[in-house]
């Protein structure tokens, strides 16, 4: 599931970053989505033989929507709230991945 919505969520971010492509924040999500959608692969991936670095990938990747999110901010060119509950979703998939994985470690 994370995988899906953080690669539709990228696509997203894609179309933006091409409306706006004097953004440099926009650049930056764009290459924020692309290691956000890497790591959640990376986490399923290791699942199995490597249940501590699949827990590990899964919660860093919750950074990548938050730096996302602090770019935006600075930049504050254009409205970008369906952006910010992008990313605030990619968040809570982080969250929860992170939390899923753990519950494997023990």
């Amino acid at each position: 599931m994370a995988i899906d919505k953080s690669t539709k969520s990228q696509n997203y971010v894609k179309i933006f970053m091409s409306k706006y492509h004097s953004s440099e924040a926009m650049k930056q999500c764009a290459s924020n989505y692309n290691v956000l959608v890497i790591q959640f692969k990376s986490s399923l991936q290791e699942l199995v033989e490597d249940p501590m670095s699949a827990n590990y990938d899964a919660k860093v990747a919750g950074n990548e929507p938050v730096r996302c999110e602090s770019f935006l901010a600075d930049e504050k060119k254009f409205d970008v709230s369906s952006i910010s509950t992008l990313n605030n979703e990619m968040s809570f998939l982080s969250v929860i991945g992170y939390l899923a994985t753990n519950h494997l470690l023990h």
